[in-house]
């Protein structure tokens, strides 16, 4: 009888602990609803996680990283009773949350290097850094990505509408990642499973279609006038038209003009994908094969929206604001539940509404209620995503254990727990970064010196440009047109040489650089006539970003160590040129290359929204397997191989392993393991344990 009371008081006591560490009102309000289904079900909740298991959860889930043997060793030894919540708030206040969730947000919005402009994608990228950092509102940071307008140089939110060519594109991935509402279908044809059709799906794409990414000659003084639609123009009669050429030039001929345009080719190319402007006269056509009959084939569309409340713009507001506002308005309920439920995702592993962008009106929740709480919570939360995260991490639920079953497709969980996931590449990445370098999370970079130097010299070019006199820059454009006509006769006998070279089977590189350097000289004086010598010299040298000085030459093809031999190997890893694990993955190129050690493991290639993987492969296998990681992570000069080396005996060296890997100690039955190894493997038992774990399951995903 004692000991059936002192068990009970134990198990009291046990739950006390638990609801003091889920002390928030809306995380015991997650539960409850919880509970309810979990009762109906007849199911019971998945076990209390331990602390070694959760502080590696949180670390992994918040910062996207393992945490350091100090890290972990010091919140499993905290007699704190709020440690857990306390934990929750300072990993979301760190840099590294900015780092992990702009992983998450760049897969989100596609956002890569490889597309257009670079500086204009460093200058977005940096621009989704800043306001993870700065918690802006969810709703505040939507609204500016699709309202911005002017140069990057203003905000690098202008290469949100940069990363789609395609206006009607842009306008169906834009309402699937915030709406969480697949339309393309409805681009070529009615939809064949919603009652959306292609025409509302042209009044939709009429808000977002005055948005310009082509740079032209307006900024030419004189020019700066906005130029008209076809529309407007259509309707001039001769004289007003042959008026507002006239204003537009400045009065200058069209041989001047045409000359101008030449001359600034090439000085306005770095302009080329570095602007957008708005006008609310370009409206969608409808296509040459339109075939219903509530419309003829290049009407011009009107802005109406497919769903929802009007979204009329108010006086003085553009159609584009207006589709802001009502896409993000408490009152479009899709907004907040879309959101809610993608990071309700992001914590339990997997949503309350799946897949997480494809709802329709006939869409039920796995659970009503719950998700109809977290729609409110969001808007009670006033869109605050480090709010909103703060109350599914410090729920009881998602501090007990995993549930190791994979949910059949279709299938219902009812979250007993979260769900057993494999690691995102990046999370593998990063916890290598912390294994060989520590914490490096405050080396996130948020503000890139030069890329703001850069821009700064495009702004200085399109202000020169806009400031000049019109004939100003006629008698420069005749000056450089006189140098590149000189220079053509020496042209034309170049490519007349590098032709025979081509024919006799030489190689022409040689004379392929003195022609481009003789089209550079044409180039260089008339950017040097505009802005000066000294300022057109680090214009002509054009944009090179940071990343490419210190993380991409360094880190090459992540398999190419495996034909390396031992010696080799660790000569590169020595001179830091093999696998450079020395920055996380949101300070490397987005996305890395084919065949780097991230795109091995799953990271997308932000061509569709959400795009990458967790499965497991053969090359993963092989990179962790024969790539030089592992020595890496074992070399005396890693922060790893510095701890093991302060280490005084082999069990404390294979103690502070499993620690470092799994932020536990070995259990007894791995003990007794561990000393067969090192008895039988010597001096090579150390490596192959780091190697063990490295690969090891147990490392790879989040329990």
């Amino acid at each position: 009888m004692k000991t059936t009371s002192l068990s009970l008081c134990l198990l009291l006591l046990a739950g006390c602990l638990f609801q003091a560490m889920a002390a928030m009102p809306e995380s015991q309000k997650i539960d409850s609803l919880l509970a309810e289904v979990w009762k109906k079900q007849n199911l019971q909740p998945n076990a209390a996680a331990p602390d070694d298991v959760l502080v590696r959860r949180l670390y992994l889930d918040i910062v996207g990283r393992i945490p350091t043997v100090e890290e972990a060793q010091q919140f499993v030894s905290s007699r704190d009773p709020h440690k857990r919540t306390k934990l929750i708030d300072q990993l979301l206040a760190s840099d590294g949350y900015t780092s992990h969730m702009f992983n998450y947000m760049a897969d989100l919005l596609r956002l890569t290097d490889n597309v257009r402009g670079r500086a204009t994608a460093d200058a977005y990228a940096e621009f989704v850094k800043k306001q993870l950092k700065a918690n802006t509102p969810y709703d505040v940071l939507v609204r500016e990505l699709m309202t911005t307008e002017g140069g990057a140089w203003d905000s690098g939110a202008i290469g949100f509408y940069m990363r789609d060519e395609n206006k009607l594109d842009h306008l169906a991935y834009t309402v699937q990642v915030f709406l969480g509402t697949s339309i393309v279908c409805a681009q070529c044809h009615n939809h064949p499973f919603d009652k959306m059709t292609q025409l509302e799906y042209y009044g939709m794409a009429a808000y977002t279609n005055g948005m310009d990414t082509r740079v032209g000659y307006g900024m030419l003084k004189g020019g700066g006038m906005k130029r008209p639609s076809k529309e407007e123009v259509a309707a001039m009669s001769k004289q007003e038209r042959r008026a507002m050429r006239q204003k537009m030039t400045n009065g200058v001929n069209r041989k001047d003009v045409a000359m101008v345009r030449e001359a600034l080719k090439d000085v306005l190319q770095p302009l080329r994908y570095m602007q957008v402007a708005w006008s609310d006269n370009k409206l969608p056509m409808l296509p040459a094969d339109y075939a219903y009959d509530d419309a003829k084939p290049g009407d011009r569309i009107q802005p109406k929206v497919m769903f929802g409340h009007d979204a009329v713009a108010a006086p003085g507001e553009s159609n584009l604001e207006a589709f802001a506002q009502w896409m993000t308005s408490p009152d479009n309920p899709r907004f907040s539940t879309v959101i809610a439920n993608r990071m309700w995702k992001k914590v339990f592993g997997i949503g309350l509404i799946e897949p997480v962008d494809e709802m329709t009106d006939s869409t039920v929740p796995s659970n009503g209620p719950l998700m109809d709480y977290l729609t409110q919570l969001m808007v009670e939360k006033k869109y605050s995503i480090k709010s909103f995260l703060r109350v599914l991490y410090n729920t009881q639920t998602y501090q007990r254990m995993a549930n190791p079953t994979e949910v059949e497709l279709g299938g219902t969980y009812y979250f007993t727990g979260p769900i057993l996931r494999r690691m995102s590449a990046e999370q593998v990445w990063d916890s290598m970064v912390t294994l060989a370098k520590g914490n490096v999370d405050n080396q996130i970079s948020t503000d890139s010196s030069k890329l703001h130097e850069y821009l700064a010299d495009i702004k200085m070019i399109k202000d020169t440009i806009e400031t000049r006199e019109m004939d100003e820059i006629v008698e420069l454009a005749k000056a450089n047109t006189e140098q590149r006509e000189a220079g053509q006769e020496k042209l034309a006998a170049l490519k007349a040489e590098m032709a025979e070279q081509k024919e006799s089977g030489s190689d022409p590189k040689g004379l392929t650089r003195q022609a481009q350097r003789l089209r550079r000289e044409a180039s260089s004086a008339m950017l040097e006539g505009l802005v000066g010598e000294e300022r057109a010299q680090g214009l002509k040298l054009g944009y090179r970003p940071d990343r490419l000085n210190n993380v991409m030459r360094p880190d090459r093809n992540s398999m190419m160590g495996m034909s390396m031999s031992r010696s080799e190997r660790q000569e590169a890893i020595k001179a830091g040129t093999l696998l450079n694990l020395s920055v996380r993955a949101s300070e490397l190129p987005s996305p890395t290359k084919p065949g780097h050690f991230l795109r091995t493991f799953g990271q997308s290639d932000r061509e569709v929204i959400e795009n990458a993987t967790d499965d497991a492969t053969v090359p993963q296998a092989l990179a962790l397997l024969n790539s030089p990681a592992s020595e890496i992570l074992n070399h005396p000069d890693s922060d790893l191989g510095k701890q093991i080396e302060k280490a005084a005996t082999p069990q404390a060296r294979v103690e502070l392993l499993y620690q470092a890997y799994l932020s536990r100690l070995p259990t007894a039955d791995e003990r007794m393991i561990l000393q067969q190894v090192l008895r039988d493997r010597g001096d090579s038992a150390l490596e192959d344990i780091s190697h063990a774990l490295l690969a090891s399951s147990q490392f790879l995903y989040i329990q």
